[in-house]
């Protein structure tokens, strides 16, 4: 049940457009976002304290092994989980306190236009 929810949370972030009501395409132009000017700044300072393969496993606060964060790469094969964590309605990520909402936002918007 958890993991539909989860899942559902997740189609629904990345389902809202980011970009005008045209029928173009919007995601390289709907936003400013990129991972140089937010994305990497936005890992850096919210999850690479846990996930990142350069921590030793007693200082990744119980974060996955396989779960890092390490470049954009990894970010995006985790964007969904990323989508529904950290920027869905109810965010369980980062599990103490964490980015304003407005950053979570930005975050939400950053998925929703594809990232780059």
């Amino acid at each position: 049940m958890r993991s539909s929810r989860s899942a559902l949370v997740a189609v629904i972030v990345l389902a809202v457009g980011c970009g005008d009501d045209t029928s173009e395409p919007a995601v390289s132009a709907c936003s400013t976002l990129t991972y140089q000017n937010f994305g990497e700044p936005f890992v850096l300072d919210w999850c690479r304290g846990c996930h990142s393969s350069g921590l030793p496993d007693d200082m990744r606060q119980g974060a996955p092994l396989d779960v890092n964060f390490d470049d954009l790469d990894h970010v995006r094969a985790w964007s969904v989980r990323i989508a529904t964590r950290s920027a869905g309605p109810l965010p369980t990520m980062p599990p103490a306190a964490g980015p304003s909402q407005e950053e979570r936002d930005m975050l939400a918007e950053w998925i929703q236009c594809g990232m780059r």
